[in-house]
């Protein structure tokens, strides 16, 4: 009996080592991984701070964490190498770039949280601000819009040959399409004007958690207040008096006036904030997706900037863009822009977004540099 208890304490006292030989080198491991685990979050910290200037979070939306999830990417820094060295020296302005790969989450941006002049780009938020108020069933397509003559904007507006007599009424649907599609600046203030306002139209966008984009004033204030023009008559709106009112202001009042136009954060956004809302316009998270199909034709059927973001892309690549542009003071360009959705036929999208202040460069330059920046992403995206 002595003997049985002996043999089962010496049997379980060798289990008892064997195990403990066992366990130890896993314990060891572990305490090995407590002690590097450090070492790693503080790695993975400095990768995404050297990536904050070009992968930044974009302003409230549901790219917030798309920092997060590049720095995941293993091809991002290849991606982002690639739109490194682009060279935007010969638009001689300040120049904002925002990319926004659809598929992937890659991002890489250039003075992303800076607020540029949005000029005619401003018609997209606003087209969207009036599609959101048509989805509630707020407004109708059904119902007429009624512009009068003294409402008439400087600067391109073809709808004016519509007038007989002292006003116009138009479908709402011809109304938006003559703004967004061939960016007729009275149309747009129509536009603004039914729903309340500028204020209202940034109202709508921050219901819509759209942010870092401001809708402040209408064309027939902002074109001539960018260029020093004070008190706007509406006799002014045609061409060739409205350039020889111009020509008539002192140089000083002109210079003052596009200092101020430049540094002023009103009817302003920033490229962050603009690929983030065209990501949210492409994926249905703004409008219906009727809306949403609608507003897309009509920026990709639109004739505006050929030479522009289009001109960058392959052949058998299309773009829902929306282009604006300012006017020239002094030799200076207020602001020329181009925002877009660019498609490949094999499904690749990416949101771009170019904004160019202060420019001394003639157009053809600040064009050519938009054209580079679209071939430059889609090589990047390869």
């Amino acid at each position: 009996m002595f003997s049985v208890f002996i043999r089962r304490f010496w049997l379980s006292f060798g289990a008892v080592i064997l195990l403990s030989f066992i366990l130890l080198p896993v314990k060891a491991q572990e305490s090995s991984l407590r002690a590097l685990s450090p070492s790693i979050t503080e790695l993975s910290s400095q990768q995404l701070e050297q990536q904050i200037h070009q992968t930044a979070p974009l302003a409230d939306g549901m790219m917030k964490v798309s920092a997060v999830v590049t720095a995941a990417q293993p091809n991002t820094s290849v991606f982002q190498e690639r739109l490194k060295t682009l060279d935007v020296s010969a638009a001689q302005g300040k120049v904002g770039i925002g990319v926004l790969d659809l598929n992937s989450g890659q991002s890489w941006f250039l003075n992303g949280k800076q607020r540029f002049p949005m000029q005619s780009v401003y018609k997209l938020p606003s087209a969207i601000a009036v599609l959101k108020r048509l989805d509630e069933g707020k407004i109708s397509f059904k119902q007429l819009v009624t512009i009068m003559r003294q409402d008439v904007a400087p600067g391109w507006s073809p709808i004016v040959k519509e007038f007989k007599g002292d006003r116009v009424q138009l479908p709402l649907r011809n109304v938006l399409e003559r703004s967004v599609g061939i960016s007729d600046n009275t149309a747009a203030d129509a536009l603004v004007r039914l729903l309340g306002g500028p204020q209202k139209v940034t109202a709508i966008l921050r219901d819509l958690q759209i942010r870092n984009i401001r809708v402040d004033r209408l064309e027939q204030q902002l074109q001539p207040e960018s260029v020093g023009l004070k008190n706007f008559q509406p006799e002014l709106a045609d061409e060739q008096k409205y350039k020889e009112a111009v020509e008539k202001i002192p140089d000083r009042d002109q210079k003052a006036a596009l200092q101020r136009y430049l540094r002023d954060s009103r009817d302003t956004a920033t490229p962050e904030a603009m690929v983030d809302l065209l990501a949210r316009l492409q994926s249905n998270q703004l409008l219906s997706e009727n809306s949403t199909a609608l507003l897309l034709k009509i920026m990709t059927d639109s004739p505006t900037g050929e030479k522009r973001l289009k001109a960058g892309l392959p052949e058998n690549w299309s773009i829902a863009h929306k282009t604006g542009t300012g006017a020239d003071v002094l030799g200076i360009n207020t602001a020329t822009n181009d925002v877009g959705i660019a498609s490949s036929p094999d499904g690749k999208r990416v949101a771009i977004a170019v904004f160019i202040a202060g420019s001394k460069a003639p157009l053809e330059e600040r064009e050519k540099v938009m054209s580079d920046i679209a071939s430059a992403v889609v090589k990047a995206m390869q």
